[in-house]
């Protein structure tokens, strides 16, 4: 039991990476009915600047400011050069290649600039520090990372409800046809969704690199798996289904890792999907949508 218990922090802690990584992932299909396939490389590419400003000795505020700013951008060039453009003559499916072709493009582009090899942040982002709670280890990142994701879920939940844009956001997400006859400028609130989601993963990157210290440029292709699984988990289409799944998919992987194998671990999880996708399409919590690629 001692075993379980301290497997189920270390999941929740992993967790709250993957729940920031699957809000942002499921806020695009929230409102598009997208999978934005780009996630991940847009997140690896605006974490490996953080890690150079960091490494050159950028207050850590403004490392991460400017991370923020760089998601947001990337994010938005794809929509407006990539998405935009084909989603306007309805060709969905071009749009999912484009975007895939997209992700290539800025992992090779991070190649060329970083090169191949992992980049370190030796020290981590935060002073680690270990207590003992009831016989069982919480490390403080791990805390942190949990804080961090709830708070930024809860906020996020908060902005799409009482502000101005938020509400924008939940009208195009519902009929964009009809928010647009309400006068909506659609387009500007589809930007602005792109941000969002980027900001919401890089943040949650910025956590994983808390606890691992090291990225790599492929890390970028497993973000993005990572939460279309856990989004298809918790209930793609809905922000506390994403949430949800993040969490249920690090307490997963960090049980099968404990307990069946830790080289049986992706097996596992895509065996879990599969299972989901067969039996329970919507996830946990998620409502059904049409799904577009």
């Amino acid at each position: 039991m001692e075993l379980f218990i301290q497997q189920l922090i270390n999941g929740i802690s992993i967790g709250s990476q993957y729940a920031l990584w699957t809000v942002g992932y499921g806020l695009v299909y929230q409102v598009l009915g997208l999978m934005h396939f780009a996630h991940g490389d847009t997140l690896i590419f605006a974490a490996f600047v953080f890690t150079t400003l960091v490494i050159a000795g950028v207050p850590l505020w403004a490392a991460i400011l400017v991370a923020m700013l760089i998601a947001a951008l990337i994010a938005v060039l794809i929509e407006r050069g990539v998405y935009r453009p084909l989603m306007s003559r309805k060709q969905i499916f071009m749009a999912f290649i484009a975007a895939m072709a997209a992700g290539f493009i800025l992992r090779n582009i991070a190649r060329l600039i970083w090169g191949v090899s992992p980049v370190t942040i030796g020290e981590g982002l935060f002073p680690s520090e270990t207590f003992v709670l009831g016989g069982f280890r919480v490390t403080s990142n791990a805390i942190i990372n949990i804080v961090v994701a709830i708070v930024v879920v809860v906020a996020f939940q908060i902005f799409l409800s009482r502000s101005r844009h938020g509400q924008a956001i939940t009208a195009v997400s519902q009929d964009r046809e009809t928010a647009e006859l309400m006068g909506i400028n659609v387009n500007r609130i589809v930007a602005l969704v792109y941000a969002l989601s980027a900001i919401i993963g890089i943040l949650g990157l910025i956590l994983y690199i808390t606890n691992f210290r090291t990225i790599t440029i492929d890390l970028g292709f497993t973000i993005t798996l990572k939460a279309f699984i856990a989004a298809i988990i918790g209930g793609i289409g809905s922000i506390r289904g994403a949430f949800i799944g993040g969490m249920a998919l690090g307490i997963l992987e960090s049980l099968v890792g404990a307990y069946i194998s830790t080289t049986l671990l992706d097996a596992i999880v895509i065996g879990v999907l599969i299972v989901f996708l067969l039996f329970r399409p919507n996830g946990f919590v998620g409502v059904k949508k049409t799904v577009k690629l």
